[in-house]
Order: structure tokens, then C-alpha cells, then sequence
């Protein structure tokens, strides 16, 4: 079903200000509230066409309302736009139909501004041999489970990731944790201007916690959570900087069950091989005893 378009504006102050940021090109920022089938103006084969298109609905500060067409949204082709909904976008306004009161932007062009802006500063940071000391916000945009790439949007530059370089420890449930609209901090690993590609790092951007547990080996005790139990590998510590650990206890303490809190001190620590192990010594908030599985008889 196609909607009305609502009014954009609804004072001359409010078209006045639209009016300037569309003058000098201003990218502005607003928030995605919905998206929907619309019936507006797009450009095709360089001719204006009226038309039925998904359209993207920015609510900006004050009330104003703004339109972007699905083909103004990104240089890439989504199946749809409802995953930005709720979403903060750049954008710059490109048309105002003052008969219809109806502001169109594009955040595609947006994108095209910063991007070039930014692989400037890329080009200079490579010869300065720079290139991985700056750390950036970026945006993510997507990820591709047969891949295993992560999509991150830089200052309007469309970033890959490879799994691998979302953190330093073993990384699980990729899928829950790279949820798209997230912000997330990142290093540039490399450039391709030929293919115009740019590979990001999480990873390069955050604190090795391998680092962290220089500073924790002397204490004497560390918190931490079993995370896994296995009869073959052993036993498994996450500890409460996020790294996983291999774990070891002495025989007169109980087998540990997974999601136990227990208190360990550090054995051993190998950064090169990325290996730590823990020596397990307390149940700081006591063993929770298993129950009988024949306690029933006696209920």
C-alpha cells in the first residue's frame, strides 16, 4: 500500500534552515523512523519519474521530516531498508518541492563526500607509513555468514573484516555480538585503491588482555567463570577481562560445573603461543551440590 507523503516543514523558519543546509551541501544527521512504499520523483537513465520506491523516513531535530529513495540510501542494494530503522544517518538535503512541502535527501551522496575525504587521509597515512595508528568509529553494516566478513562503514567507506580481527581471544557467536546499526572502534589494516578496498581491525583498536594478565599474575586471586568442561581438553576459565583460559585444579576440590564462579591464580602465561593457564584453588561462593537423582524417593 502507498502512503501520503507528509509535510516536511512546518514553519518558513524550518524551510529557511533546510534551505541553507541544501546551499552549502551541510551533511546533516537524523534518525531512521520508518520505511515504506512511497510514490516519489527519482531519477532514471537521467530523467525524473514518478514512481512507487521504498523510502526511508528521517525525523530530525525539531520535528522536520526528510525522504531518501531506497536508491539514495547506500551504493549498495539492500533487499530492504526496515534493518535501519532506529538507525543515526548522515545525509545532505538534495531537493525541496516547495508545492508539496517535501524534503528529499540522499545519504548515498553523503557518503561520496566523506569517503573521498577519507581516502585522502588514507593515501597520506600510507606514505607517512601511518596507516594503522589511527583509530576510527565506524558503523557496522552487515555480516556475511559464508564469508565470515564483517561489514563496517568508515566516514562513508563501505570496510571489510574477517572474523579473526574482532578480538584477541576465541571468538564465538560472531552472528550475536556484530549487530548492525552498532558502533564499534577499529584500525585500518590495509588499502587497495585499485579495488578500492579497505580491511578494518576491532582488534588492532582494543587492548591485548594478554597485556592485562602481566599485571594480574602476581595477585592472589582472580575471579572467573567455567565455560566449558570437556573430558578430553580440560577444563575452561573465562576471566573477567574476557579472555578464555585453560583451567586446572587440585584433586581435592570438586569438579567444577559450567557457568561456576570460581577463584584461580595464574600459573603460566605464553603470550606468543596466546596460551594462559589458571590454577583453580575456590568456590568463592560455595560448590552448589548437584542434586540426587533418587532424592525423589524421599520427597
Amino acid at each position: 500500500m502507498t502512503e501520503t507523503l507528509l509535510k516536511s516543514w512546518n514553519s518558513n523558519v524550518e524551510l529557511e534552515e533546510l534551505a541553507n543546509k541544501r546551499r552549502t551541501g551541510e551533511i546533516t544527521r537524523g534518525a531512521v523512523s520508518s520505511t515504506t512504499k512511497m510514490k516519489m520523483p527519482t531519477e532514471e537513465s537521467g530523467r525524473v519519474v514518478t514512481k512507487e520506491v521504498e523510502v526511508a523516513i528521517f525525523r530530525l531535530e525539531g520535528g522536520i521530516r526528510a525522504y531518501c529513495p531506497a536508491s539514495e540510501f547506500s551504493a549498495h542494494e539492500f533487499s530492504s531498508l526496515i534493518g535501519f530503522v532506529g538507525s543515526i544517518q548522515e545525509f545532505v538535503i538534495t531537493a525541496l518541492d516547495l508545492e508539496n512541502e517535501i524534503a528529499t535527501v540522499s545519504v548515498k551522496r553523503a557518503d561520496e563526500i566523506k569517503s573521498a575525504a577519507f581516502w585522502e587521509e588514507l593515501r597520506t597515512r600510507k606514505d607517512e607509513e601511518t596507516l594503522s595508528k589511527e583509530v576510527y568509529e565506524g558503523v557496522i553494516s552487515g555480516y556475511n555468514p559464508q564469508s565470515r566478513t564483517i561489514f563496517v562503514k568508515v566516514n562513508g567507506t563501505n570496510c571489510f573484516m574477517n572474523t579473526a580481527e574482532w578480538d584477541h581471544g576465541r571468538i564465538r557467536d560472531i552472528e550475536t555480538q556484530v549487530t548492525r546499526g552498532s558502533k564499534v572502534e577499529v584500525k585500518v589494516l590495509r588499502i587497495d585503491e585499485e579495488r578500492q578496498l579497505v580491511q578494518v581491525s576491532r582488534r588492532a583498536a582494543i587492548e591485548d588482555p594478554f597485556d592485562q594478565l602481566e599485571q594480574m599474575k602476581d595477585m592472589e586471586g582472580i575471579a572467573g567463570k567455567i565455560t566449558n568442561v570437556h573430558p578430553i581438553h580440560g577444563i575452561f576459565v573465562q576471566l573477567d577481562n574476557g579472555l578464555e583460559v585453560k583451567g586446572i585444579k587440585p584433586r581435592s576440590l570438586q569438579e567444577p560445573d559450567v557457568g561456576d564462579i570460581v577463584s584461580c591464580r595464574i600459573r603460566t602465561i605464553d603470550k606468543e603461543s596466546r596460551r594462559c593457564k589458571v590454577v583453580i584453588y575456590a568456590y568463592p561462593r560455595g560448590k552448589k551440590q548437584k542434586k540426587d537423582v533418587a532424592s525423589f524417593l524421599f520427597d
